[in-house]
């Protein structure tokens, strides 16, 4: 509670105050020993497999990113930008999907067609992952996770008032991300077999 109200306080007074005071300015969620936002998974944590079969990416690059409610200010922000920037995450080989539970659904699927948008059932997946409440338990969790095709997580974000800065953060995670190998190509040995 305490760790809450501090960082909403601090997140009105400024970045430079946040900083100062080594509190992580504009992110959200528990602060961990050494200040450090509380993630649901880490880098290099396998991201659950049924779910990612659920989201239909199993065995694909995935941007997954959790949100609270379709017609919500800032989720809106975040629904927009993912969507402006739907090219670059294709040009990466990546599929976004967009994760809310029943009561936030209220039609960005049919607004947002670039980009897939699931609901989370009575938020089994947010709660198997470990993703917090921010805002005095008000407010789902707002948070980010790339994974590789073989569902381990490469990139996090967790930032409640900077939805924008979901997505630089997954490009970053995606770029650095080994290129797929091409398919083996048999040679031609036509020519072998035409003598």
């Amino acid at each position: 509670f305490f760790e809450t109200m501090l960082r909403a306080i601090l997140f009105s007074v400024g970045t430079a105050s946040a900083l100062r005071l080594g509190v992580p300015a504009g992110t959200s969620g528990s602060l961990r020993t050494g200040g450090q936002p509380h993630m649901g998974l880490a880098v290099g944590d396998q991201f659950p497999a049924e779910a990612l079969k659920s989201f239909g990416v199993s065995g694909k690059k995935a941007v997954v990113f959790f949100y609270g409610a379709d017609d919500a200010p800032s989720c809106k922000k975040e629904l927009a930008a993912f969507d402006e920037f739907m090219d670059e995450f294709k040009t990466l080989g990546a599929t976004v999907v967009g994760v809310r539970n029943a009561a936030g659904a209220k039609g960005a699927d049919e607004v947002y067609g670039s980009m897939k948008i699931v609901v989370d059932d009575g938020d089994e997946v947010r709660e198997q992952i470990g993703i917090e409440k921010d805002l005095f338990g008000l407010l789902g969790g707002r948070e980010t996770y790339v994974v590789g095709p073989k569902g381990v997580v490469v990139g996090v974000h967790n930032n409640q008032f900077g939805p924008e800065t979901h997505i630089s953060t997954a490009l970053t995670a995606l770029e650095s991300m080994p290129a797929a190998p091409s398919g083996f190509v048999f040679p031609d040995l036509s020519s072998f077999f035409s003598k």
